[in-house]
């Protein structure tokens, strides 16, 4: 008797989850995402590499310049992260 697998297709993230993930990674809760709080987000997410996604999400996010990615500009860092597709079984 040979049973069949049904594989799982893994859904990509949601605007509303990777937002609250984001949030969840606002470690002190000051309303910016450093550095460090947006790599531990992108690893949450899979990333082979997170600094690197961390950074260049801050290159696409951080309209004002100061090194963080605050509430009014998480859309644009959501939007990045979005584009990459992350699913709960793929790493980029």
């Amino acid at each position: 008797m040979t049973i069949k697998s049904c594989p799982i297709q893994p859904q990509a993230w949601s605007k509303q989850q990777l937002r609250k993930l984001f949030l969840d990674c606002d470690g002190d809760g000051d309303g910016l995402l450093t550095k460090e709080e947006k790599k531990k987000a992108f690893r949450n997410l899979g990333a082979v590499i997170p600094g690197y996604r961390a950074w260049e999400g801050l290159k696409r996010a951080d309209a004002n310049k100061d090194g963080c990615v605050s509430h009014e500009e998480l859309d644009a860092l959501m939007d990045y992260a979005d584009k990459l597709q992350y699913t709960s079984g793929t790493n980029y």
